[in-house]
């Protein structure tokens, strides 16, 4: 019983320096601002993006109805179906594309500094 412990225990911690501060030219080569067009597209990304489970239902079907329409018109001359289907086609797929692997610069910048998945640029 001759060794007793006061509680509570106080251990001393080590205050732990602050980092050095990045310069500025630095700072900017690493987060650069982000342009008003960078911004104006991270908006419409985003609006697309929120609206995305519902047009991806709605869009593909007017893409199939286009399909229809152009086999329905295939030889008939001055419809030009096939060219309306084909560019129905690639403005979904550019659609898709910019929703589910485009990353608008304005926002991977700020994720750049959590150390996830966004931080390629």
């Amino acid at each position: 019983m001759t060794n007793v412990i006061p509680f509570p225990i106080r251990r001393r911690i080590a205050r732990i320096a602050d980092p050095p501060a990045i310069p500025a030219a630095i700072r900017q080569a690493m987060f650069p601002e982000a342009s008003a067009m960078d911004k104006i597209i991270a908006v419409v990304w985003g609006i697309t993006a929120f609206c995305w489970t519902f047009m991806r239902f709605i869009i593909p079907l007017v893409v199939f109805w286009q399909f229809l329409r152009m086999m329905w018109f295939w030889n008939t001359p001055g419809v030009h179906a096939g060219w309306n289907f084909l560019a129905y086609f690639a403005g979904y797929t550019a659609l898709y594309y910019f929703v589910a692997f485009y990353r608008p610069k304005a926002l991977r910048d700020q994720d750049t500094s959590r150390g996830g998945r966004n931080g390629r640029r």
